[in-house]
């Protein structure tokens, strides 16, 4: 499936004039180092069978030398397009930087949510610490795109009733973008990329996986953090959960924080640290009973919940079965969400509730999820709601084989020596760390243990939100920067496989300084506390989480 994907329409033949055509122009090239030379990009043309999936046209709109700024050195921004197959589709946009220094490499920088923007990849890697060197800094070139499409408000998932422009989002304009990307190398440099890297987070690390899953010869290393592998049913639950919120289950901070602090009760000293952090991350949510929270009367009161509350609380803690299969045979949908951050920074209000009480809008046009059910699965604009999955199965079905990168055989790019690193935060409300988590299981039973450990980690950060940390029990923002570009490339370049890592957190402001350290642990370990200062990472070891070995 792989090999057909990556060759779309053109077929065996097709990739064999791409890769002819890209050498060829490699070979012709001479090495520039000059303004001029990078002007002269400009209103280039790639060849078409460069690209190796279906485009009508591919070229280079613009091209200007950047000199040396603060902390960005000399580079050629090159911006371009890829023509669509349907005239009612969008063009595919994307953006090449080229350091006039350059390390032989190329980081293609994932998108987020629903895309529509181009990412320029100028700025700093998610969990990146703040000292790091951008990569463009260390001399990687650096791409990335829109995905073929506008960012509409406020339904920012209309582009999803466009056949061409859904497939784009889905998984082929990032293919498309590295095609090209390689096509601009060849034009400036003479040569191709020694190495070239994926790293993307959330929607970003959902493309991230699709390199690994569909084009596993491309990439020779991935990071994919926080990742969307689970996207239809994901979504669906998103929309489950604004609906409820909608019927009555919507709460209060006092609300939320109730529910919160039952988790911290039940399962924060599990890990030896009273630190307001869930760090034994598997296990709680079979602790806790969230009956015990209902008000007498089932009516709203204060510190108590309604039925309605009851019911919302209760979703989102238990994992949602479909009664039919997913891609890849799997029947839940996204997983239960995180337990212990209910009432923390980027958890439950911001996702799938409205800041205060709930507006008039029933379509949830400031969530993600509605729209995804409206424009993706109904195909309906107006659609509002309770989803009927029995109804749109077949849509479901069909949607969940273009968009969800849960195929766990990624045997063609573990035997072509890529290495993926993954990292998942679990105080995440909007991906389910748990879902990703069923999807690394899933790859350790089809791979075997000891072969899913030479190409493959997971990491992760007990208490992080989607964005990364959150404020402890003193406000000390919990641990989560590591240069995972580095330890990446190391494992690549070195063969340098990562053990357990030791995370950061810093101070915001223009002059960040180090507040904590903390174990990044491999899963499904844990950093469990031995006593002393537990805002120093050495005071924590990994153990593997209870039951599980």
């Amino acid at each position: 499936m792989a090999r057909e994907k990556q060759s779309g329409g053109l077929g065996r033949k097709g990739v064999l004039l791409g890769a002819l055509s890209v050498a060829a122009m490699a070979m012709a090239a001479p090495a520039f180092a000059d303004e001029a030379a990078c002007k002269a990009l400009s209103g280039r043309v790639l060849p078409r069978e460069s690209i190796t999936l279906p485009v009508s046209s591919a070229k280079l709109t613009s091209a200007e030398f950047i000199a040396a700024a603060g902390p960005l050195p000399a580079y050629c921004k090159v911006l371009g397009e890829m023509g669509p197959i349907d005239p009612k589709a969008h063009a595919i946009l994307f953006q090449v930087n080229l350091p006039e220094t350059w390390n032989e490499k190329a980081v293609q920088y994932g998108g987020n949510g629903m895309n529509g923007t181009v990412v320029n990849a100028l700025g700093a890697l998610r969990d990146q610490k703040p000292a790091t060197p951008v990569p463009l800094a260390q001399g990687y070139v650096t791409l990335g795109t829109d995905s073929g499409h506008p960012n509409t408000t406020p339904d920012a998932q209309t582009f999803m009733l466009n056949e061409e422009e859904l497939t784009n989002y889905a998984y082929a304009s990032y293919k498309k973008t590295y095609d090209a990307a390689r096509a601009v190398m060849g034009l400036r440099y003479g040569k191709m990329p020694k190495r070239f890297y994926y790293y993307g987070g959330s929607e970003g690390g959902r493309e991230a996986m699709s390199g690994a899953q569909r084009y596993p010869r491309d990439y020779d290393g991935i990071v994919a953090a926080v990742p969307l592998v689970h996207f239809t049913g994901l979504f669906m639950d998103n929309q489950r959960y604004f609906n409820l919120s909608q019927e009555g289950g919507w709460m209060t901070a006092d609300k939320l924080q109730l529910v919160q602090q039952q988790a911290l009760d039940t399962c924060d000293e599990l890990d030896g640290a009273k630190d307001g952090i869930v760090s034994q991350y598997v296990g709680c949510h079979a602790k806790l009973n969230t009956t015990a929270l209902r008000c007498p009367d089932g009516r709203e009161g204060a510190g108590c919940l309604s039925d309605a509350q009851v019911a919302l609380v209760t979703a989102i803690r238990t994992p949602n079965d479909l009664g039919f299969p997913l891609a890849n045979g799997r029947t839940r949908t996204g997983g239960p969400l995180p337990v212990g951050a209910e009432n923390k920074p980027g958890s439950i209000n911001q996702w799938f509730m409205a800041q205060n009480r709930p507006p008039a809008d029933d379509l949830g046009r400031a969530h993600l999820g509605p729209g995804v059910v409206r424009f993706l699965i109904a195909q309906d604009p107006e659609f509002r709601g309770r989803l009927d999955t029995a109804k749109y199965r077949a849509r479901i079905q069909q949607v969940s084989r273009l968009l969800d990168m849960s195929n766990p055989d990624l045997s063609a790019f573990a035997a072509r020596g890529g290495k993926l690193i993954m990292k998942e935060n679990t105080g995440d409300y909007v991906v389910s760390a748990y879902g990703v988590f069923d999807y690394y299981d899933a790859v350790t039973r089809r791979m075997g243990a000891a072969r899913t450990a030479q190409f493959s980690r997971m990491y992760v950060t007990p208490g992080g939100n989607h964005g990364g940390s959150v404020p402890t029990i003193d406000n000390t923002p919990v641990a989560d920067k590591v240069d995972f570009l580095e330890v990446l490339d190391n494992w690549v370049e070195k063969g340098t496989a990562p053990g357990d890592l030791m995370a950061t957190s810093y101070t915001t402001g223009a002059n960040p300084q180090e507040v904590a350290t903390r174990p990044i642990c491999r899963y499904p370990t844990y950093p469990h506390f031995n006593g002393g200062d537990w805002k120093k990472g050495e005071n924590f070891a990994c153990r593997p989480l209870p039951g599980r070995r």
